[in-house]
């Protein structure tokens, strides 16, 4: 069950439902009714806020990922978090412009040893 996961989650990060509360930007009352059960269908919003800011993804909440954490980077974090709050319309566009910045070559990381991040 996705709750128990969740829960899971919860105690591996060692986050408390105060410094969740502040990191995702979930009211506590909502949390505390999440966590113990009595909020059966939440918002997609609320969850992928919650696991975000514990460095997990949507997918760490199915019983073939719940062991193995997804490590963030805090930008990578931040990224998924603006992502996330954006309408259907904001997130194609997001990763267009992502896939843009890629295709140019510019901001692409080189896996050539010397090469700085940027090529010129």
């Amino acid at each position: 069950m996705w709750l128990d996961n969740l829960n899971r989650l919860k105690k591996s990060s060692g986050m408390t439902i105060e410094q969740l509360s502040i990191a995702s930007g979930v009211p506590k009352g909502t949390l505390n009714k999440l966590f113990a059960g009595q909020t059966k269908d939440p918002q997609l919003s609320t969850v992928s806020a919650l696991v975000h800011c514990m460095g997990y993804t949507l997918d760490d909440l199915s019983d073939t990922t719940v062991s193995g954490k997804t490590h963030l980077t805090p930008q990578q974090s931040a990224l998924l978090s603006s992502f996330d709050q954006l309408n259907d319309e904001g997130q194609g566009k997001a990763v267009e412009y992502v896939e843009d910045l890629v295709a140019t070559g510019r901001y692409k990381k080189s896996c050539e040893p010397g090469l700085g991040q940027k090529e010129a």
